[in-house]
């Protein structure tokens, strides 16, 4: 007997569909799985026949051939546990399917020796794709149910066993004692930007690259807060909107970064890679290319310290990413494309020594500087917005009880820039990702500011790019001051965020 069973499979992170066909005939009895499955997926046999007899069926001696069709694309995962062990009960006859449910669902769940089932990896695309193309729902692990949830308008099933999976096909039944969790408490933040005494210049930069997306380069004197301004800069973000919470969530759960505790990724991400960390691992790729931490950190921020530390190759490598917010890979199984839309921010020390803002402490050599420097070439700086120099504080600054501006209260403008540039684009866009034809729209200038343009280009040498991300970061300042047009004050402060 021919059975159908409908399931999901990803490259990269988008879904396809699966159709696994399991042949239950007479004859000798053999298990074969065929359809480029990995080797999960050929190992399923065994967990599958535990699961089946420990839930109290008895599988006839019969020929079982299980196909996963397309069959010219590789599948990886455990997820297919379920389908297959479906497929095969319904084939001898252990189960009914009166409405036909196989034909409008689609099922995933590894299985373990028990018949029970155990969260995967990649439910959330699976919804998508099962919304996209029109079925009623998906039949998936209890432990996948708040990751899954969030997708509205269709049917979700959580099952904790093979039982439960007989029961709702047979009957249309849910016994599962599954609640959802309340995913969308919000955590109480624990850092803020007051946290930080003085670098007030640092503080606008943050503010700036906030509001518009712009890529931020912190050079400073060891101990002096670069690494504490940067974890603080999640704090003056907006919250997620539903759309970003999907793309996000997606991305981690093909990477198996959700579980039990972190279903959903309600939060913005901040990743925060060491600096012995390999270029695969940071952009992805691999045998089966998975996202890197470029794309962990999607809609959020991506945080290198001690950014010279890196290797040159990782350091070079950032380029494509930064300048078109998505990283593709090229592999004979295909090509894939991961969201890579972020706020990039390095820091690192001005000299090997890290007192050249301290002429009196430093130690270092011209020779040792330009040596120290080198790793950072130009194209990578020129994709760079703002540079900002922080210094160490004086005595008076440490002593200083002057209360700062919180977090909320940045947060705010932030908020109130990003909703002028979401009114003036029509749509979710940032002034970082505004094109040419955009910039001579909405960054025009007037003759006095065009005169300072010219001055800045021809003194400090700037390249197109540069020029346009000069003007992208003043759209950003005139935003925040809530002004239509580019004023003088505007381009000169974005000029100052220049090296």
């Amino acid at each position: 007997m021919l059975v159908k069973v409908l399931s999901s499979s990803f490259f990269g992170i988008e879904p396809f569909l699966v159709e696994v066909e399991v042949d239950t005939t007479n004859g000798l009895p053999i298990f074969s799985i065929v359809g480029l499955g990995d080797t999960t997926i050929t190992e399923s046999r065994e967990r599958i026949r535990s699961a089946i007899k420990n839930m109290g069926y008895m599988l006839e001696p019969k020929r079982i051939i299980v196909n996963l069709t397309p069959a010219n694309i590789k599948k990886y995962g455990s997820h297919f546990d379920l389908p297959i062990a479906i497929g095969i009960m319904k084939g001898m006859k252990l189960l009914e399917d009166y409405d036909g449910k196989l034909s409008e669902y689609l099922f995933m769940g590894e299985l373990s020796l028990t018949g029970e089932l155990r969260r995967v990896d990649g439910v959330i695309s699976a919804v998508l794709l099962a919304k996209t193309k029109g079925f009623k729902g998906v039949v998936i692990p209890e432990g996948n149910y708040d990751e899954a949830s969030i997708i509205k308008e269709i049917k979700i099933v959580p099952v904790a066993n093979i039982r439960n999976v007989v029961n709702f096909i047979e009957t249309g039944e849910i016994r599962s004692k599954r609640v959802k969790n309340n995913i969308l408490d919000k955590k109480e933040e624990k850092i803020d930007m007051s946290d930080v005494k003085g670098q007030s210049f640092a503080k606008r930069a943050l503010e700036i690259a906030a509001a518009g997306g712009h890529n931020i380069i912190m050079v400073g004197t060891p101990g002096s807060g670069k690494s504490m301004l940067a974890r603080r800069l999640i704090t003056i973000l907006p919250e997620m909107t539903e759309k970003e919470i999907i793309e996000t969530t997606k991305i981690y759960s093909v990477s198996g970064e959700l579980n039990e505790k972190c279903p959903v990724i309600l939060e913005r991400p901040f990743r925060y890679p060491h600096h012995t960390t390999t270029t695969t691992a940071i952009i992805g790729g691999g045998r089966i290319p998975k996202p890197g931490e470029i794309s962990l950190a999607n809609n959020g921020v991506l945080f290198f310290d001690e950014f010279t530390e890196f290797d040159k190759n990782v350091i070079e490598s950032l380029r494509e990413p930064l300048e078109e917010r998505k990283v593709s890979i090229t592999r004979s199984l295909g090509k894939v494309t991961f969201p890579a839309k972020l706020i990039f921010v390095a820091a690192c020390n001005p000299c090997p020594c890290g007192n050249l803002f301290e002429e009196e402490l430093c130690i270092c050599t011209p020779s040792d500087l330009r040596k120290y420097m080198k790793k950072l070439s130009g194209p990578v700086v020129d994709r760079i917005d703002l540079y900002v120099e922080i210094h160490r504080l004086k005595d008076e600054e440490v002593m200083e009880k002057e209360e700062c501006e919180t977090s909320k209260i940045i947060r705010e403008r932030v908020i109130k820039a990003r909703e002028r540039q979401k009114n003036r684009y029509k749509k979710e866009r940032l002034n970082s990702e505004m094109t040419s034809k955009e910039i001579e729209k909405y960054c025009e200038l007037d003759k006095e500011s065009e005169k300072i343009m010219r001055d800045a280009i021809r003194k400090l040498k700037l390249s197109m790019r540069t020029f346009h991300k000069i003007l992208r970061v003043a759209r950003t300042i005139a935003d925040l001051e809530e002004r239509d047009k580019i004023e003088k004050e505007d381009l000169l402060e974005a000029i100052n965020y220049r090296k």
